[in-house]
């Protein structure tokens, strides 16, 4: 079984989202202290060479394989860069695709009445009715979000209008989520799809990811844990048919007035997945 040298790109999502995107110093600040669970990934002989969690130059770069949190060109070029070879790994065109929240928009399982909206008409119908949460397409733990509850300010116009030049943006009812959860899985290359077992996980007001643990029975109902797994298995075989393979996560959550399936989905690993499926899977 082959070690591995890992690069612990967390903001891979900003990556997707912007050519030539490099960490801002507060946000690696940011991922350095909240992004210490990644290190459950590494298996016995693993190292860290790059990303939020970088370790030191290795020797005998020829005995490690090389795995990214989420293989970005950028990851790939400082893997090269240690002399180590990358693992198998999908184009970033696919990576992009699948963890652009329009996939997770077309797959349904969401709140009922989000939508992925490109234009400022589209945007203007969507805020009817009540709190929205606006998303931006490629973020994470909670980051690229905005909350609208009435008019909106000059700041907020800016950056709605920056999102829809940019790549449009989910709108979606405002809603208080009172249990957040997960299910991890893993696509091979020839398209077999294992899932693990549900988390349950625990997140700021914002989003942003502090722990998570396995979920008992007395967590979730049986329909809310049949709909959890629905919608990984869907999930899965979307990944699948679009040419991704490798790990991914998808979340839901109860909230007021039901039970959200799919929130969002994760094509890469997770600050969860160690707990949910296991270490580094291949």
């Amino acid at each position: 079984m082959s070690a591995f040298a890992w690069v612990m790109n967390l903001d891979a999502d900003f990556e997707l989202a912007r050519r030539g995107y490099s960490t801002p110093a507060k946000l690696a600040a940011d991922l350095l202290r909240h992004g210490g669970a990644a290190r459950a990934l590494l298996g016995e002989g693993d190292v860290l060479i790059g990303g939020a969690l970088a370790g030191e130059a290795i020797a005998n770069p020829s005995r490690y394989l090389g795995r990214a949190f989420c293989p970005t060109q950028k990851a790939i070029a400082i893997m090269r860069r240690a002399g180590v070879e990358p693992e198998a790994h999908p184009d970033e065109a696919v990576l992009r695709r699948v963890n652009h929240r329009r996939f997770a928009c077309a797959l349904g399982g969401g709140l009922r009445e989000q939508r992925y909206v490109e234009t400022r008409a589209e945007l203007e119908a969507a805020l009817a009715g009540g709190p929205k949460l606006l998303k931006r397409p490629l973020a994470f733990a909670g980051r690229g979000q905005l909350r609208v509850s009435g008019a909106l300010g000059e700041k907020d116009d800016a950056w709605i209008a920056a999102s829809l030049r940019e790549d449009g943006l989910v709108v979606e009812p405002l809603v208080t989520p009172s249990l957040e959860v997960s299910v991890h899985g893993f696509v091979t290359k020839d398209g077999a799809c294992a899932l693990g077992r549900i988390c349950v996980q625990a997140t700021n007001g914002r989003g942003v990811f502090r722990s998570a643990r396995l979920a008992d029975r007395a967590d979730l109902r049986t329909d809310e844990a049949r709909a959890l797994l629905i919608a990984a298995e869907r999930t899965a075989a979307a990944l699948r048919d679009t040419g991704y393979f490798g790990p991914f996560g998808i979340d839901g959550y109860r909230y007021e007035r039901g039970f959200c399936a799919l929130s969002e989905i994760n094509a890469r690993y997770t600050m969860a997945f160690a707990i949910g499926f296991g270490q580094g899977q291949s």
